[in-house]
């Protein structure tokens, strides 16, 4: 009885769907819908084959009736999803394709057809499948051409339009993005114009081809309409940035977080961060409650603002410039990739991007490229990031199978193949002329490739070692990390020094100071005579975490009656209060409208508390004459900003001592010695390499010391020193050490 139940209830359907269905009203539509979801309520491949068997006794009377093989199709595809058999889904794309023929201007053939294909999937034999893909016959392809027939059919049908324009985006391929784009536009008219389905699917098509007023249209409309907000602000925000508006993007992508987080809007927050995100990143994410989805969200882009110095909201913004170059010039046009032995970073996890989009994603541009090209070599690339202290990240690109598939190697030499990296290590006789071209071709990203095309065979393997090791870490960093540096046309060489005391009231302070060389400066005339140098800078303080804790942020215009002299410099003090404990700061300073600034990185601040048993400040060392004070109501500390002094000149050292009661004596030990030379304590046993000085103080007020000393520098060569400064407290023997490192040279004091 249950096998004959089904199939009187399909002779029932098949004689509704005898109605015409060309101006497929809702009512034939849901029909043809009923259909299948009695099929889906079917479980048993028995039945199904049962069924299968009568309606194809039917077909053989009636093989022009495109009814019978709509339902033919149907039955065979649902066969296919109960047994996972790729034959029934090939036997449902042939009925569907015969009732296509039989009525074209039904959409539901095509429909279904465009549903078998990708049912059918790629081919396991790879090479055949990118064949395939360049020919336009593979399953994406063939169910793009379907769906959008289907759509042309009828304008309306929206599954068939959604169905198009995902399938097209998956293909990645302009001219079919064209079809999906026309078709959706074409059903504007039609009430699936108003489906937040469509509307999100057609936003995302217009994005993708450039159309970003479109796009953003068209998430605002399926936002307005009540669907998903936190996925339509999402969109919103890609939009907005696309078509110029940063600041409302910002403010827009974080207004999307904060509204409720649907599985899909989660999903494409963390496909935003996942590119540059650490695997503890994802796990995190992925516990978090649906409220907390905004907070982590900003602290997540806030600390990497934090960390490059940028502004808030530049991280993001940058990730956002960073997809879209990736996505139109790193895209793998076949999601099948093959792994030779020596490439050994494999991120199965997506199928987007090459590995080159995998760097880019997480480091930006490259500040050097270069390439190889031979007919005997396969496709090559290498990037070059300059970081500071010679650490440059080096990273190496090959596309050994597929021209656009590059490949992460960790030596240059594997671009020829993990034997040709051997030989290379061998006799000189057997060394390849390849490689040695191969090699040259790299000396402008790092000297130790000509020093490899040129080594002999003692040297060789050594170099090959540390060059093999520098490309494992260099892997290992570019695909764990991410960076945004700052880079300016050019640098102003600022010198910046920094000193750290405690406030009256708790808390403390930190002052920045800096000296710009004249000569890096352009001087702007002033209408009223003289000249201007606007110049901005920033302090971003912040703790362990990365979380910033403090900062300034101003633009000064600098005054002269004419422009600085070469030589001279334009100096600067910054007060920034903070709380006591040990932080780091960035220090950035920008010429206006130039192109120039400077960057100093991650610089150590210990802020003194005050209730603690005995503290001190920073040493603060200052020349009379520098052009620099700290202005105080007890008196101007005179600044030294350039930390040099002249031979035979004269120190003015000031500090401050905390945590002690009235009265108290403080045993002090001052010692100059070369820097990185003998310590401060070899020079208070006797030595004859600096400068010593022993004498002891009282507090003069419960919990404060300010100490004003000179420190008589005749004598000292030109050169770096070390000063220390070593507390005591004659009592209790509690001890503090401060140290300051500067400079001797140039002409003696007059």
């Amino acid at each position: 009885m249950s096998s004959v139940r089904p199939l009187a209830c399909a002779a029932v359907l098949g004689a509704a769907l005898a109605l015409p269905l060309r101006a497929q009203a809702p009512a034939e539509r849901a029909r043809v819908d009923s259909l299948r979801r009695s099929l889906t309520a079917m479980t048993d491949s028995s039945a199904l084959l049962a069924r299968e068997e009568a309606r194809i006794a039917v077909a053989r009377q009636n093989r022009d009736d495109p009814l019978v093989h709509l339902e033919l199709g149907l039955i065979a595809f649902r066969l296919g999803e109960v047994t996972g058999a790729d034959k029934h889904f090939d036997d449902a794309a042939g009925e569907f394709e015969w009732a296509a023929e039989l009525r074209p201007d039904w959409p539901y053939p095509w429909y279904w057809l465009g549903q078998s294909e990708l049912a059918i999937g790629e081919s396991r034999m790879i090479a055949l499948e990118n064949i395939r893909q360049v020919l336009g016959t593979d399953a994406l392809s063939k169910a793009a051409r379907a769906f959008a027939r289907a759509s042309q059919a009828d304008p309306s049908f929206s599954q068939a339009l959604v169905d198009l324009g995902n399938t097209a985006l998956r293909q990645r391929i302009a001219p079919r993005l064209s079809v999906a784009q026309r078709a959706l536009r074409l059903a504007a008219g039609t009430p699936a114009g108003e489906d937040p389905a469509v509307l999100l699917v057609r936003g995302r098509v217009e994005r993708e081809l450039g159309a970003n007023d479109s796009a953003l249209a068209c998430f605002r409309t399926f936002t307005a309409l009540g669907a998903d907000p936190a996925l339509g602000g999402l969109e919103i925000a890609r939009s907005l940035y696309a078509v110029g508006q940063s600041d409302s993007a910002v403010e827009s992508y974080f207004a999307a977080a904060h509204r409720p987080m649907s599985d899909g809007a989660r999903a494409e927050f963390r496909q935003e961060v996942r590119w540059i995100a650490t695997q503890e990143d994802l796990e995190a994410f992925d516990a978090l409650a649906a409220d907390s989805v905004e907070g982590w969200l900003r602290r997540f882009w806030v600390r990497r603002d934090v960390a490059d110095a940028r502004l808030p909201g530049e991280r993001l913004l940058e990730q956002f410039r960073r997809f879209a170059h990736a996505r139109a010039n790193f895209r793998l046009v076949s999601r099948h990739r093959n792994y030779d032995i020596a490439e050994v970073f494999r991120d199965t996890a997506q199928s987007e991007f090459d590995d080159r989009g995998i760097i880019y994603l997480r480091h930006g541009e490259p500040d050097a490229r270069a390439r190889f090209a031979s007919p005997y070599v396969p496709p090559n690339e290498t990037w070059a990031y300059r970081r500071a202290g010679g650490h440059d990240l080096i990273l190496h690109f090959v596309a050994r199978d597929d021209v656009q598939d590059f490949k992460l190697v960790e030596s240059l030499l594997d671009v020829l193949g993990f034997r040709a990296a051997i030989a290379f290590a061998g006799p000189a006789d057997t060394r390849s002329g390849l490689a040695q071209d191969l090699l040259l071709s790299r000396t402008t990203v790092s000297p130790v490739y000509e020093q490899l095309a040129v080594s002999g065979s003692a040297g060789r393997s050594r170099l090959l070692g540390v060059e093999r090791q520098r490309g494992q870490a260099a892997v290992r960093a570019g695909t764990t990390t991410d960076s945004y540096p700052l880079r300016f046309e050019r640098d102003l060489q600022p010198v910046v020094s920094s000193f750290a005391m405690a406030r009256a009231g708790g808390g403390g302070e930190l002052h920045v100071v800096f000296a710009i060389p004249a000569g890096q400066l352009q001087a702007y005339p002033v209408a009223s005579g003289g000249v201007a140098y606007p110049i901005r800078f920033r302090v971003v303080v912040f703790d362990s975490v990365g979380e910033q804790v403090g900062g300034v942020d101003t633009l000064r215009i600098f005054r002269a009656a004419a422009a600085l002299a070469g030589g001279t410099y334009l100096t600067e003090q910054v007060l920034v209060r903070l709380s006591a404990g040990t932080h780091r700061y960035h220090f950035v300073v920008e010429e206006l409208n130039a192109g120039a600034g400077g960057f100093v990185a991650g610089e150590r601040v210990d802020v003194p508390g005050t209730n603690r048993g005995l503290a001190a400040s920073d040493l603060v060392l200052g020349r009379l004459g520098s052009g620099l004070v700290w202005r105080r109501s007890e008196g101007d500390v005179p600044l030294n900003p350039l930390q040099r002094y002249p031979r035979d000149g004269v120190m003015e050292l000031f500090y401050e001592i905390y945590g002690l009661p009235e009265r108290t004596a403080v045993v002090t030990n001052v010692g100059v010695t070369p820097h990185g030379g003998r310590s401060l304590f070899s020079a208070l046993l006797g030595r004859r390499n600096g400068v010593r000085l022993q004498y002891t103080t009282e507090t003069d007020a419960p919990g404060l010391m300010r100490v004003r000393q000179q420190i008589n520098l005749a004598g000292l060569r030109s050169g770096r020193y070390d000063l220390a400064v070593e507390l005591r407290e004659a009592i209790s023997g509690a001890r503090v050490v401060r140290r300051q490192t500067f400079e001797i040279g140039g002409a003696r004091a007059p």
